[in-house]
């Protein structure tokens, strides 16, 4: 029998305006980071970055995700982490994505998501993560009521996701 599935999804508010985030390349190396970590752990997901904050899905073995979300728990390029769902799982949705990439623009997660993917990098076109990534918000019963939440509207994920649609 195969190991199941842990899954964490959070959201999170970032520590500099979007001008810092990506000028100073914070974005960027925490992907690099992520991917080769992920990667040698056998964890996927994908990281959506909307000029104000993070939403993160992580999944893979529960040994291997839980050391990779306590040290996101202390990266000090976000604050105010929540915690939206953290269960086991049926299946992964991110699937050959050591960690996927989507931002505020389409050029954004075209530069970032050309580099350092490695070999379970990205199976699929960007649309059909973005798609992928919606999907699982709208059908987590835990993440639902989330997402029409004032918070999601505040930390810029419900507008980012939208405009990209």
């Amino acid at each position: 029998m195969s190991e199941d599935i842990f899954r964490i999804i959070y959201k999170s508010k970032a520590a500099h305006p979007a001008e810092v985030m990506l000028g100073q390349g914070h974005v960027a190396t925490l992907l690099a980071t992520a991917r080769r970590r992920n990667q040698a752990a056998a964890v996927t997901g994908v990281l959506v970055y909307t000029g104000l904050g993070f939403f993160q899905v992580l999944e893979g073995p529960r040994p291997a995700v839980q050391p990779i979300f306590e040290s996101i728990l202390v990266d000090r390029r976000h604050h105010t982490l929540a915690v939206i769902e953290m269960d086991v799982a049926v299946e992964r949705r991110f699937s050959g994505w050591s960690m996927g990439f989507l931002g505020i623009t389409r050029e954004l997660d075209d530069r970032l998501n050309r580099t350092g993917l490695g070999a379970a990098g990205g199976p699929e076109p960007q649309d059909q993560l973005l798609r992928r990534t919606l999907l699982l918000l709208v059908d987590s019963p835990i993440s639902m009521p989330w997402l029409g939440a004032s918070g999601a509207l505040d930390d810029g994920l419900g507008p980012a996701l939208a405009r990209r649609v």
